[in-house]
């Protein structure tokens, strides 16, 4: 297995990116999108998981706005803390259309690499991602064959680019 943490250029700066791929061959690239807590050692494993049945895993820092390396401590879910208090300001700035911006720049990314299978994508979106990753599948049906959210959250809203909306639009 191949780890690494690269910068995806994208619109707003260098997003880092754990990658994760088997050593040898072409693979179906997967855009693992994080839950509010962050990226954490959990969710590298989740990533070494899928790799490890064939597929080229990116993890993006998906709060890269906010700073470089930004991580939370054992207290991001403990309401009050000082982590909590913080992921909620970050986590409610996110809104899809730049996360859809950082989407096209992985997929873009993802193609320019040798590990990468041609050929369209899959994403999935865990929690606050899961409107991202469906949002995803319907801004770029050529791009993403498969899309799933995981316990996501604000699938269904009265926002204008809710998820449920574009569902027409994938294709795969």
């Amino acid at each position: 297995m191949i780890e690494q943490t690269l910068d995806v250029i994208t619109q707003d700066g260098a997003m880092e990116t754990f990658i994760c791929r088997p050593e040898r061959g072409t693979h179906p690239a997967v855009l693992f999108l994080m839950d509010a807590p962050g990226i954490r050692e959990e969710l590298r494993d989740m990533a070494r998981r899928l790799a490890a049945v064939g597929y080229y895993v990116m993890l993006p820092n998906l709060y890269y706005r906010a700073g470089r390396d930004t991580m939370f401590g054992p207290h991001v879910l403990e309401k009050g803390s000082a982590d909590h208090r913080k992921m909620r300001a970050i986590r409610t700035k996110m809104t899809i259309p730049p996360v859809m911006e950082d989407v096209a720049s992985m997929l873009d990314f993802a193609h320019t690499q040798d590990g990468v299978m041609s050929g369209p994508a899959g994403v999935h979106g865990y929690c606050m991602s899961g409107p991202f990753a469906l949002a995803a599948a319907a801004r770029y049906p050529d791009r993403i064959a498969a899309a799933a959210s995981f316990y996501g959250t604000w699938l269904v809203s009265d926002a204008e680019e809710s998820p449920h909306l574009t569902l027409g639009q994938v294709k795969g």
